[in-house]
């Protein structure tokens, strides 16, 4: 622990200087981002469908199924899912993507998955995937995806749900958990945060340092960010599958949700202090959760391990930890199948443990 303390200065002290010079790049470089930038162009763009032409070559070979989900007066824009596996099954494990990926992600794990007789879905937030994007970043909010999960789960009627979470879809999913929590058989935490910022700040900015830095490029470059460099050095992705990461995004006007969602993620003294709050509400609720949770993070590649890790394995004592060697960031993408096997391994140790404990209750 003191050995790690011992770089927490050194580090901050080298990033502060990087990102001020960032943010002054960015603020030059956005006069010339206005200028190019057309005046006026629909408030919501469909991604079109020649854009996702070829993908089954990459193992995306899936039904699209779409869903318009209303919550009071308000009408959200179309939402994509992808639903595999047999339709009347009693559990459902339900895949949730962050930043700036989309069901894409999943297609390995959703294949093994239904193959062992699973339904899986996996839907596209708003302003990813197949699913609409709004054009102005300031219609994202974390309200707004916390909101799409809600009422997707509701409009499908899903219950006995084993819930996957990546990335920033974490801080997502769980916060919607402590709101639907009687929906919620299982858990399974892949590589994700959960930033409450109750650390010191330059502990805090050392955990939280891979996301800090994409939070920096994305800052820079706003809706102009160049996703398939970034997917290739980031990521290790080669090529021709970065295709299939950014083919929702053909021009920067459907980047908005991408550039906006890093800056949801409390990271800084000035974040959202309800997103801070809702985080801190959220850790707070997870302390208590019982059910059964398998945590699967990679030995390398951003959020794969450290503080993030330590934090759910503190939250989850009874959770099963697996790590999956040489995962990366996207650990999907690399060990899809791996990551399948050991859920589906968890899953029917867990249904048959609940079976047993039924029939105790008979006997």
């Amino acid at each position: 622990m003191l050995h790690k303390k011992r770089y927490i200065v050194p580090v901050v002290l080298f990033l502060f200087p990087i990102i001020v010079s960032l943010a002054i790049i960015r603020h030059a470089a956005s006069f010339l981002f206005r200028a190019l930038k057309p005046k006026n162009y629909p408030p919501v763009l469909r991604t079109p469908e020649e854009s996702f032409v070829g993908l089954s070559s990459l193992g995306y070979a899936f039904e699209p199924n779409y869903v318009n989900l209303c919550g009071g007066n308000l009408h959200l824009p179309r939402v994509h899912y992808v639903d595999e596996g047999p339709r009347d099954s009693d559990h459902v494990i339900l895949c949730i993507h962050g930043e700036p990926t989309w069901s894409f992600l999943y297609r390995f794990m959703i294949k093994s998955l239904a193959g062992n007789g699973f339904r899986v879905i996996a839907l596209d937030f708003i302003g990813f995937g197949k699913s609409d994007k709004y054009t102005s970043m300031d219609m994202y909010t974390h309200d707004l995806h916390t909101l799409t999960l809600k009422l997707f789960i509701q409009h499908l009627n899903l219950s006995k749900i084993t819930l996957v979470v990546h990335d920033w879809g974490g801080p997502v999913g769980l916060s919607v958990v402590k709101e639907v929590p009687d929906l919620i058989d299982n858990l399974c935490i892949l590589n994700t945060v959960l930033p409450c910022r109750d650390d010191t700040f330059l502990k805090h900015m050392v955990n939280m340092f891979h996301f800090v830095s994409w939070s920096a490029a994305i800052f820079v470059f706003q809706t102009h960010i160049p996703l398939r460099y970034l997917f290739r050095g980031y990521a290790s992705i080669d090529y021709d599958t970065s295709r299939g990461y950014t083919a929702p995004f053909p021009t920067y006007k459907y980047k908005a949700g991408v550039a906006r969602w890093p800056q949801l993620v409390p990271m800084l003294p000035w974040s959202n202090k309800r997103i801070i709050e809702d985080m801190r509400s959220t850790k707070r609720f997870l302390r208590t959760w019982q059910k059964p949770v398998l945590m699967m993070f990679s030995d390398n590649g951003i959020s794969g391990g450290g503080a993030s890790k330590e934090l759910f394995k503190s939250l989850f004592p009874h959770g099963q930890d697996i790590v999956i060697k040489d995962g990366g960031y996207l650990l999907q993408e690399f060990k899809g199948e791996e990551l399948a096997e050991n859920l589906c391994r968890f899953l029917r140790k867990t249904l048959t443990h609940k079976n047993e404990c039924h029939d105790d209750e008979f006997n």
